[in-house]
């Protein structure tokens, strides 16, 4: 990881060295790849192999990476060849932190916002889901937006909410800024001059006292969720369903391996059940390391108690294992997610909360990650932790601190001294706007430090945050490392702290599993690793900065198994999930909603055609089956 620097050139100068072949010793005995992928621009991450022409895949590993006439050995008569037309291809793409089993269970009921262009479309959107929505089912934006992507450049009203969505129940929340509740979800609610504010909000009030239907987070998000909260949910049966449908969308952006960051209301083991169950028959095409998050503030300690005394850490398989506390591990400790406000002041007595539930988890062995959005709250963790360590050292745990846009120089001494890493994520990518505004450019240029932290060789992993914060688009956040840009188009960052194309994309894939204790299984595309690839539908060297958020994979294949194909590669994928009912948002919209805007013709660019056109079912219909052994997919 302290290398990541050198990584900057790595494919500019895999360019002129002629691909080495890297084999599995079962090759040379006559072992047989079950697929290889020929034909392919193979950017590793291995420094040993930087660059290939194929990939020899046998069961869910990699057995031969190189030019194919040095592969040509793995070839048998039950051999599927897999033609990749000359498209990139790189290692299955990590999402370090995000929030995934709890974004799953409500993804196919979101009207999903990520990248629509403006908010004239967003406000269809809504008026088109309106109209389809049965009672007592509500239309919901659960962020991953920011009205920065509008060309409009603002927040949408609740007047116009109200006009687009009538006497719809419906609940559009910005980050964890503010929620907007249209009449008819004030209705539904009972919320009148008598209902008090939420906790850590406000509500906003007409001159007559009664609620507009403004909820404003003032100093918790949970003023936010507790709304939410409310909405009517689908059945368990279809929870499970939308896990699934979000899986899909994440192999569709090349995703092959996440790591979920726990959450509010995210009890062990009751509101597992639902993934557990896809892991137990064997359904999952993502693979999750899960930290287990405090929930119950000012009894976290009895919470990991209650945990450890049955849950064993890296338990379960290579699809769903445990890997370690947080990313609350105290509620206390934490810091609010809202760069346009001063951060929250912990109490007192969260050193004492702390250290008891740190030094607790230390002993049984636990990493363990903490939120800190703000310097101010990184400082008071560290100081926690040092104490812990003289009692119980924690600098080979792989514990760290999560997010860090305003950590200082300081405090990264301070975290490195303890052997500590860092999960970065890209919110400034939607919220940098805000951040500038309140804390100055100056400050926002070092938002995170990346040139100070690749200098120390202090470990970091990229993750989206999703699907509230941010979106769970993982190209939105290598875009933003590799320009300094947020979605808006505002340049924040230094140009110290930019990423080459080269060092963004092993952040979002070598590192993460680096975090997890994987980086001998997965990261890169190297022989004797579980065949996690993606197949891109663009170079990703090649194009444009500005379209790197709007990448996606042609095919994605996890553990050997093609997950996700398109295209020419469509026949090799599993068939698509039916979406029912048929009112789901994910049955009309296509995915990350800029890449359709710029994709999938006048339905999304210009409010043209109705939600079913064609283009939009080449999205998210009609793959066919694999195709027998033997034969040959063209991606030309």
């Amino acid at each position: 990881m302290g290398g990541a620097a050198a990584m900057g050139g790595l494919y500019a100068a895999a360019k002129v060295i002629e691909p080495v072949a890297a084999v599995a010793q079962s090759g040379g005995q006559g072992g047989k790849a079950d697929i290889i992928i020929e034909n392919a621009k193979v950017v590793t991450l291995d420094p040993k192999t930087p660059r290939a022409e194929a990939i020899a895949v046998a069961g869910d590993k990699i057995v031969g990476v190189g030019p194919r006439r040095d592969l040509e050995q793995f070839r048998g008569p039950a051999t599927k060849i897999v033609d990749a037309g000359g498209r990139t291809v790189i290692p299955g793409l990590n999402d370090a932190h995000t929030h995934f089993i709890r974004g799953g269970l409500t993804y196919s009921q979101e009207v999903r916002w990520d990248g629509v262009p403006s908010l004239a479309l967003a406000l269809q959107m809504l008026k088109e889901q309106a109209a389809r929505t049965p009672a007592p089912h509500w239309v919901q934006v659960m962020g991953g937006w920011t009205p920065h992507q509008f060309k409009e450049k603002r927040l949408p009203t609740l007047a116009e909410i109200n006009a687009a969505t009538g006497d719809v129940p419906c609940y559009v929340m910005h980050l964890y800024d503010r929620g907007f509740v249209n009449k008819a979800g004030l209705r539904a609610l009972g919320w009148n001059r008598d209902t008090p504010d939420p906790f850590g909000g406000v509500i906003a009030r007409d001159g007559s006292g009664m609620p507009t239907g403004l909820v404003i987070a003032t100093t918790s998000l949970v003023s936010l969720l507790s709304v939410f909260g409310k909405i009517p949910k689908l059945s368990p049966e279809d929870q499970v369903t939308s896990t699934r449908h979000m899986m899909r969308e994440l192999n569709r952006l090349g995703m092959t391996s996440l790591i979920d960051a726990g959450g509010g209301g995210q009890n062990y083991p009751e509101h597992y059940q639902a993934i557990a169950k896809l892991a137990a028959d064997k359904a999952l095409t993502v693979r999750i390391g899960y930290t287990l998050m405090a929930q119950r503030p000012g009894r976290e300690i009895e919470d990991y108690k209650g945990w450890l005394a049955t849950a064993k850490l890296y338990e379960g398989d290579d699809y769903f294992r445990l890997s370690g506390a947080g990313e609350y591990t105290v509620w206390a400790a934490g810091d609010n997610t809202n760069f346009a406000k001063d951060p929250i002041r912990q109490p007192p007595i969260m050193e004492e909360k702390l250290a008891e539930v740190l030094t607790f988890v230390a002993q049984n062995g636990w990493p363990f990650r903490m939120h800190a959005s703000f310097d101010f709250t990184a400082q008071r963790i560290l100081g926690v932790v040092e104490k812990v360590h003289k009692e119980v050292p924690v600098d080979k745990l792989r514990w760290g601190l999560e997010h860090c846009e305003g950590i200082s120089a300081r405090s990264l001494e301070r975290l490195q001294a303890l052997g500590g890493s860092l999960g970065i994520q890209n919110r400034m990518s939607l919220d940098g706007e805000a951040y500038v505004e309140k804390w100055g450019m100056d400050a926002a240029a070092d938002a995170p430090a990346f040139a100070r932290i690749r200098e120390m060789g202090i470990p970091y992993a990229l993750g989206t945050d999703g699907n509230r914060a941010a979106s769970h688009n993982p190209w939105v956040g290598i875009e933003w490392l590799v320009t300094g840009k947020t979605v808006g188009g505002l340049r924040h960052a230094s140009d110290r702290n930019l990423l080459s194309r080269e060092e963004a994309l092993k952040a979002y894939t070598a590192n993460g599993a680096w975090i997890t204790r994987e980086e001998d299984k997965k990261g890169t595309i190297s022989v004797g690793k579980w065949a996690d690839i993606a197949v891109l539908n663009e170079d990703y060297f090649a194009v444009p900065e500005s379209r790197i958020s709007q990448m996606s994979a042609a095919m994605t294949m996890v553990g050997g198994k093609i997950v996700h194909g398109e295209g020419a590669f469509a026949s090799l994928a599993p068939t698509a999930l039916a979406v029912a009912p048929d009112w789901l948002p994910i049955k009309h919209y296509a995915g990350y909603g800029r890449q359709a805007s710029v994709d999938f013709g006048p339905r999304f660019a210009g409010l043209g055609s109705g939600p079913d056109d064609g283009a939009h079912r080449m999205v998210i219909e009609g793959r066919g089956s694999d195709r027998k052994s033997g034969s040959r997919a063209s991606g030309r």
